[in-house]
């Protein structure tokens, strides 16, 4: 349970003045080119020349074309040789690099102030002290310009009008107001806690009133209460999405139409420790046929089965050095003393078992039924850090038994086929509003090339190796580094294996 009390009981990490590490992604890219350089300021149309195009529209490429882009909107693709650059056009030379759309990340929670209670005074910030940019860039590093936030308060409402009004660079925020049975789980204002069908009828209008796009639906809510969050959301046209309440049964949120599971782990809870293939194909069938969403999130049961093997782990990484602000720290240092450094051998090692025998079969079985799957990390849960956790969920993805184009499908189109937007968003083709990806190797035979980024287009802007290397530079230099960080030679290691 997180309570102020427990909050005041945190120990969090000592911190030390930062060595700066910034060959870490000096490192990790080739030195800039010409061809890798930014745009003049205010420029509204990028040609991208002689590029490797994965529309994902199907399964294919598109040798040595071009593709112009206004105003973030697709309004020429062709062969090279037949397709004339505007005047005043920004030239990208994609020469011998991959073209697709931009990623999303379909599960993450972002920092604000609403974390503070859990944190040690000195952890604490005000927003105007929040370094927002610097913890929304490591998306856009990532060639991640889309998330969907599962926790979102009303501080992020404002973070998005931000964004959307160009004052901030950051993907764009799709927010879920989160609704949960009262003092079980996260407290307000991370959550909107409802005792009563009364309550929870507010709760979901209050929500969608103040700006938000989906309703979550957590795990301690009773019956009464998800009924009348299903009943008042088909009302008022918000989707609800999330857990699958302790009080229910797959089979009910499936048939109340809740759009969206968002972790096979909430499935297995309810399969109570069944793993034979029946059981699997019982569940992975019922949900599509449904038709409901789901997020796998492997990737997340993996990092805390990871830090139950080795709690000094979560920071040995390279990418750490992009997560050593206060808050950030502060916020782990309270998972790991009050989430999941409590959790009993008995419950780690069902953990486990869930995870292989269950987590993820269920996600192939699931996808091979038809089912529709989504790519979320669930970032800013222990060992996730921010735009890189999404590479590793692909990986996941694949490692199930998805090919590399079936994975990327999880985090291109299937997103804007979820948000009701494939019509105009997620694939490369005339008239598409799409962010763009560059990559320097071909993730259709190894979906890891998609963190091999060369540039990314986001709302019309081009942000290319050079200033993403220097602006990552700048973010770790900006943060204090915990005792305990990476050594250059660790460094050095995880730069060769990347």
């Amino acid at each position: 349970m997180l309570t102020m009390e427990a909050a005041k009981k945190m120990a969090i990490l000592r911190t030390s003045p930062l060595l700066v590490l910034a060959f870490f992604w000096g490192s990790c890219v080739s030195a800039p080119t010409s061809r890798s350089q930014n745009p003049p300021s205010g420029t509204n149309l990028t040609a991208f020349l002689h590029a490797t195009v994965i529309p994902m529209d199907v399964e294919r490429v598109l040798g040595d074309y071009t593709v112009v882009v206004k105003n973030g909107k697709i309004v020429e693709i062709g062969p090279a040789s037949a397709v004339k650059v505007p005047s005043g056009a920004f030239r990208v030379d994609a020469r011998g690099r991959y073209l697709l759309p931009a990623l999303c990340d379909m599960h993450v929670h972002l920092l604000g102030e609403a974390w503070n209670m859990m944190l040690q005074p000195e952890a604490q910030a005000a927003s105007k002290d929040i370094p927002f940019e610097s913890f929304l860039f490591p998306y856009i590093a990532n060639g991640v310009t889309t998330v969907q936030a599962l926790s979102a308060t009303p501080e992020e409402i404002t973070l998005r009008e931000r964004i959307d009004r160009r004052e901030l660079l950051g993907p764009r925020l799709i927010l879920a107001r989160m609704i949960d049975g009262p003092k079980k789980a996260w407290p307000p204002p991370l959550s909107t806690w409802v005792a009563s069908a009364t309550e929870a009828r507010e709760a979901v209008r209050r929500a969608k009133d103040e700006g938000y796009d989906k309703i979550k639906v957590y795990s301690f809510l009773s019956k009464e209460s998800y009924d009348a969050i299903i009943s008042t959301a088909k009302e008022l046209k918000i989707d609800v999405i999330g857990h699958i309440p302790m009080s229910l049964s797959v089979e009910y949120v499936l048939d109340a139409g809740q759009k969206l599971i968002v972790h096979s782990e909430e499935v297995a809870k309810h399969a109570n420790g069944e793993y034979d293939a029946e059981r699997i194909d019982y569940f992975a069938s019922r949900m599509a046929e449904k038709g409901v969403w789901m997020i796998p999130t492997l990737v997340t049961t993996r990092s805390i089965l990871g830090f139950f093997a080795d709690p000094d782990s979560l920071f040995a990484g390279p990418e750490a050095v992009y997560f050593r602000h206060p808050m950030q720290v502060g916020v782990w240092s309270f998972m790991t003393a009050n989430l999941y450094g409590p959790i009993p051998a008995e419950a780690r090692n069902r953990l486990r078992e869930d995870f292989d025998r269950f987590q993820r079969p269920l996600t192939k079985a699931f996808h091979e039924k038809g089912g529709r799957l989504m790519a979320g990390s669930d970032a800013l849960m222990i060992g996730l850090f921010s735009g890189f956790a999404l590479h590793r969920e692909l990986r996941e993805l694949v490692d199930v038994g998805l090919t590399p184009f079936e994975a990327l499908r999880t985090s291109t189109t299937s997103p804007f086929e979820y948000l009701g937007e494939g019509d105009r968003s997620g694939t490369i083709q005339v008239g598409k509003q799409s962010d763009l990806l560059l990559l320097e190797g071909n993730p259709l035979e190894d979906v890891s090339a998609a963190s091999e980024i060369a540039g990314v287009l986001i709302r019309g802007r081009w942000i290319g190796r050079e200033e993403i290397r220097k602006t990552m530079q700048e973010i770790a230099a900006s943060f204090e580094v915990a005792s305990g960080s990476p050594s250059p030679k660790q460094l050095e290691k995880a730069i060769v294996s990347r």
